[in-house]
């Protein structure tokens, strides 16, 4: 694996500067690897480097460590030590036989070759795998490294609860602790092997960010074939080399208590202790020296992929022996009752215990907790006969509701290879489309089965959730497609047969949902039917349809504060509505200019959906938007691409569009005209695409105008706004109204119209603080102070800046546009220029033809020479040489 560049560069700078440093991490942190990196840059450098290491078996050699300084010490070096010390070198070279040298000799030996060669050169002495030195090593090695400070450079890695760095290095040696990948860090490993995000989500949370085991587990999965967006095959197979290196060396008895503690439904540590005997506590302590497990009150895996892990490599009687001695140890009784019942094979499971697996069941899901539920009820329905398929569809329907796809396929594997009745299946398909989320087209073929096997069954109700499956999404891949339509008609049809209260206001939810996408102004009658439909049981969604719905809506309009009112009311009846909430929390924060909870919200909302394994698009969009309210620009990028990515391997081409017009915004905010009019014009693309009408679904219309301003295309850019502002008027979208007011104000204002550009200004600054938007008055600020700063109004135009900047430091927001530092770098050939035509000007002076600059733009080449006519008739100039010449005296001056 490779070593961060950060982190290396550290190390370097910190070994320059105190001599002596420690890298700390746990086991596949990649310590090694860090190590490696800095010994390549310091021989680069052209200086010598030494590295001491060992091995499991040599604890008990003494001083074998030594053996890698004195095989290269040079002779020059050896022949300035005593024949004494030159004895005790051939000694621990196996050269000579005999007694073992007194340490004390050895200590001074060692010191003295450190000194004389440091007197030499550069040297760096590196230490690793110390935790299998044995004890004289580490007395000889500490003495000679605190004495020998100042002649050489020493670098050890070191895990936490191993040898301390004050003692192998010395007391004012620097620690520096290698941290766990980010998920974003993660994500980008998983991502360079061409693994699917969902995947790489799941790879970040079972390893806990431990780097080594996410790059091995990514390059295993790639050379086995990319694994299919919603894959959910075991991973600890593709880290069994770490693990197995890992645990090589342990006793028996630790291999014990580490499967016991990966099997405990209770891992707590009196349950593992009762369970693994007297010698306990002795293999704990060790696993945990291993970097295999934290002890505390619990006893945990830092990376899960372990646990699996050290299950799958134990045989099918030690797991059955492990179950049955901690039924034994547990002291809870559905505790006691999974490990009697996971001790068996499903076929021996007796039937006095199913009906405990189902009482267990039934308390796990009183208390909310539905992936223990799955769990009982897939073992209680493993068993023949009986009950086993009603079992199995329950266990599907409570891993849906906990946003596990895995238990709900796992579930319904078991119905199709015992040929459960249509009906049964047909549920269980359904359940596992749910538990897909926004991935839910990828399994469209099990919605379309599931209406088959509705239909043969015969079942009003079970027919209509069939319908609202499909609409969904379809909805979510192709829009507002008459295709998704008429099946959310078919669903509130067939439920309002069935007399099904839940699934008919889910459907009617729905439909309104594609309608206001569609520009129909008859939308808001729909969510009022759904409201009013009623929230009876049936084979439905749960019954918050239609109040998500809503708070969609209030969204939408621009009714920030009753979107943050219905949301505060809505009941989080499972981890997946926990998502929804999450998200739409995390929207409301960032209208309001609350940037610092956005991103709290937004964090919670990545943790859970790594948690569950649930689409991480969603999440990644909510993030972008948190980043742009409340943390960097270049954040907000990096978020708003996984979520593209991640919508786009999930087939959700309407996340995949907000997600698109993020990153477009993002780009416009950071100057990247070029890639802002990319991503700006394909949302737009999108938009048609998916038939979506309402300006307020993707408020990108205003955005695009300005990208191609900016790029200088002023036509199009008053084309874009007057159609968007036909759009918006007729459903009356306030809010952008507003953007596209900002929009045309810059259009003006290219156009010299400085008098209508402050209008409409003003115009949208008294609607942005009537809406409560913070953010985009700030923006609107902003293009203000531009306008100023074109009419030659410098006093004015700091004052605006002055009060932009103000707005996004109290939101906790990166300012959206260019600081006043900037603006007084502006040299005298940019007075009077749009910002296109600077951008045109800059290109041209980095030697681009017109045909480039159009490339580079996203522009035509008509277009570049129209802008190059205005741009050497406001400068006085007459050709691309008079302008460079110009630009590039302007620039000397002003840097001088």
């Amino acid at each position: 694996m490779r070593a961060p560049r950060p982190l290396v560069d550290q190390v370097c700078g910190q070994l320059r500067q105190a001599g002596a440093v420690a890298v700390v991490g746990p086991t596949g942190f990649g310590k090694s690897a860090v190590l490696d990196a800095v010994c390549t840059v310091w021989e680069t450098s052209g200086d010598p480097v030494v590295r001491l290491s060992s091995a499991p078996g040599d604890a008990h050699l003494p001083y074998v460590p030594f053996m890698d300084l004195f095989t290269v010490c040079p002779d020059d070096v050896s022949g300035e030590l005593s024949d004494v010390q030159r004895s005790t070198i051939d000694w621990v070279l196996r050269r000579v036989t005999g007694p073992e040298p007194d340490p004390a000799v050895l200590r001074v030996t060692v010191l003295s070759c450190l000194r004389a060669w440091g007197r030499r050169a550069r040297l760096l002495l590196t230490v690793d795998d110390v935790h299998w030195w044995g004890r004289d090593s580490l007395g000889v090695f500490g003495y000679a490294a605190r004495r020998s400070r100042g002649s050489v450079s020493l670098l050890a890695a070191l895990r936490p609860g191993g040898p301390p760095a004050h003692d192998v290095l010395g007391g004012d040696a620097v620690e520096i602790t290698v941290p766990t990948l980010r998920p974003q860090e993660s994500a980008a490993v998983v991502r360079s092997f061409g693994i699917p995000l969902r995947t790489a989500a799941r790879i970040h949370t079972a390893t806990g960010g431990n780097p080594r085991l996410v790059s091995e587990i990514a390059a295993g999965l790639a050379r086995a074939g990319t694994p299919a967006v919603l894959d959910v095959q075991p991973l600890a197979p593709y880290a069994r080399k770490a693990l197995r290196a890992w645990l090589s060396g342990l006793a028996a008895p630790v291999h014990w208590v580490l499967l016991l503690a990966a099997l405990a439904a209770d891992p707590s540590l009196d349950t593992v202790r009762r369970a693994g005997g007297p010698c306990a506590d002795t293999a704990l302590a060790d696993a945990e020296a291993a970097g295999l497990i934290q002890v505390g009150a619990t006893v945990r895996f830092p990376a899960p992929v372990v646990r699996e892990g050290i299950i799958a490599e134990a045989s099918g009687e030690a797991v059955s022996q492990a179950h049955l001695a901690l039924a034994t140890a547990s002291s809870a009784d559905d505790d006691r009752v999974w490990h009697q019942a996971s001790a068996l094979a499903p076929a021996g499971l007796p039937a006095y215990l199913v009906p405990a697996l189902l009482g267990a069941a039934a308390e796990a899901r009183a208390g909310a907790d539905h992936a223990r539920a799955a769990e009982f009820s897939l073992l209680a329905g493993a068993r023949p006969g009986g009950d086993q398929h009603r079992l199995l569809v329950t266990a599907a329907h409570d891993a849906e509701a906990a946003g596990r796809f895995d238990l709900a396929r796992a579930a319904l594997d078991q119905l199709e290879r015992g040929r459960a009745a249509p009906e049964a299946r047909a549920r269980a398909r359904l359940a596992v489309v749910d538990a897909a989320g926004r991935g839910a087209a990828l399994v469209e073929h099990l919605a379309a089965q599931a209406l088959a096997e509705a239909t043969a069954a015969d079942d009003p109700g079970l027919i209509a959730a069939a319908h609202l499956r499909l609409a969904r999404g379809l909805r979510l891949s192709r829009g507002c497609h008459p295709e998704a339509l008429g099946h959310a008609w078919s669903a509130e049809e067939w439920a309002g047969r069935a007399g099904d209260a839940a699934t008919r206001a889910a459907a009617l939810a729905l439909t309104a949902l594609i309608e206001q996408g569609s520009g129909s102004a008859g939308h808001g009658a729909l969510l009022g039917r759904a409201l009013a439909a009623g929230h009876g049981h049936g084979a439905g969604p749960a019954p918050g349809a239609p109040r998500r719905t809503a708070v969609a809506f209030a969204l939408l309009d621009d009714r920030v504060d009753e979107a943050a009112r219905l949301l505060d009311e809505a009941p989080a009846t499972c981890r997946a509505d926990r998502l929804r909430l999450l998200a739409g929390s995390v929207r409301v924060h960032a209208l309001r200019g609350e940037g610092a909870a956005a991103r709290e919200v937004a964090g919670h909302l990545l943790a859970l959906t790594r948690d569950l394994g649930a689409s991480p698009g969603p999440a990644w969009h909510a993030a972008a938007l948190a980043e742009l309210a409340g943390g960097s620009l270049e954040e907000a990028l990096a978020c708003a691409d996984l979520g593209l990515t991640a919508s786009r391997e999930e087939a959700d081409t309407v996340l995949a569009a907000h997600c698109l017009h993020l990153s477009g915004v993002t780009r416009l905010l950071l100057r990247d005209t070029g890639g802002a009019l990319a991503d700006l014009l394909g949302v737009r693309d999108l938009a048609r695409e998916l038939g979506m009408r309402d300006p307020a679904e993707i408020r990108y219309d205003a955005d695009l105008a300005e990208a191609l301003l900016a790029a200088g295309d002023l036509p199009a850019a008053l084309r874009t706004v007057a159609s968007a502002r036909r759009r918006a008027e007729d459903l009356r979208r306030r809010g952008v109204l507003a953007s596209l007011a900002r929009a045309e104000a810059l259009c003006h204002t290219a156009a010299g119209d400085f008098d209508r550009a402050e209008e409409l200004l003003d115009e949208a600054r008294r609607a942005f603080e009537a809406l409560g938007h913070p953010l985009q008055r700030g923006r609107v600020l902003l293009a203000h102070a531009s306008v100023e700063q074109r009419r030659r109004r410098p006093a004015r135009a700091r004052e605006l800046q002055a009060a932009a900047e103000a707005v996004f430091r109290g939101a906790g927001a990166p300012l959206w546009g260019p600081p006043r530092s900037e603006a007084a770098r502006a040299q005298a050939w940019q007075a009077g220029l749009t910002d296109a035509e600077r951008r045109i000007t800059e290109l041209v002076v980095e030697g681009l033809a017109n045909r480039d600059i159009a490339a580079a733009l996203y522009i035509s080449v008509k277009t570049v020479e129209a802008v190059l006519t205005r741009i050497y008739r406001k400068l006085q100039v007459r050709s691309r040489v008079q302008l460079m010449a110009l630009v590039r005296k302007d620039d000397h001056r002003a840097a001088r």
